[in-house]
């Protein structure tokens, strides 16, 4: 019963996540870790670090997992998109930016796709995102659109276009902003062309 409530409050303190070795320091054994994992009463994020399932689920979860274990990460491309409700597209797999050369991240949960950008078009357009008591890292719409520009081979034409026709229906576009993101993203011309097609 000590150890469980010892367990209880680690996760407490830590906002729903504990380390390994924390855990091993309240005096669990590793078999009582594979017990709870068994039992579903925890997540293994990634190795080494676990999510309690006691914590409550909020929208965009999946972010703040991510989060908490790739500080310099940012959401981009489809879950950003959807995040700006800029798409009808519910993506499964989180999408989410690193800077070029950096080794990729094994993780476990949540389901994640990276994709790797220079460092000018890495730190362009990053801003915060409150979720619950945390803050993430998210590419704004403009910096998003051109992404997915960027993209479009792999994401699909139809999706990309949405999402632009979405940001021109917004009071608050600000075409000049999406103009100086599609240039540091290579893709001034291709938007250009699409922004006469549809404005």
């Amino acid at each position: 019963m000590k150890k469980s409530n010892a367990i209880t409050k680690l996760f407490k303190i830590n906002q729903g996540f504990a380390r390994t070795s924390d855990i091993l320091k309240t005096g669990v054994h590793p078999r009582d870790i594979k017990i709870m994992l068994d039992k579903e009463q925890i997540t293994r994020v990634k190795r080494g670090i676990y999510r309690s399932a006691e914590m409550a689920i909020i929208s965009h979860q999946g972010f703040i997992d991510l989060k908490r274990v790739i500080h310099s990460g940012v959401i981009c491309l489809l879950s950003a998109l959807a995040y700006h409700e800029l798409t009808t597209f519910n993506p499964s797999i989180i999408s989410m930016a690193l800077r070029r050369g950096m080794r990729r991240p094994k993780i476990l949960y949540p389901p994640v796709e990276f994709y790797y950008f220079s460092q000018k078009q890495f730190e362009a357009g990053i801003q915060e995102i409150k979720i619950g008591s945390d803050k993430v890292r998210i590419y704004c719409p403009e910096k998003t659109i051109c992404d997915c520009f960027r993209y479009r081979n792999k994401l699909g034409l139809d999706t990309v276009k949405e999402g632009l026709s979405e940001y021109l229906n917004r009071k608050d576009r600000d075409l000049e902003k999406l103009l100086k993101y599609a240039e540091i993203c290579r893709v001034k011309p291709l938007v250009q062309t699409w922004l006469n097609a549809l404005v």
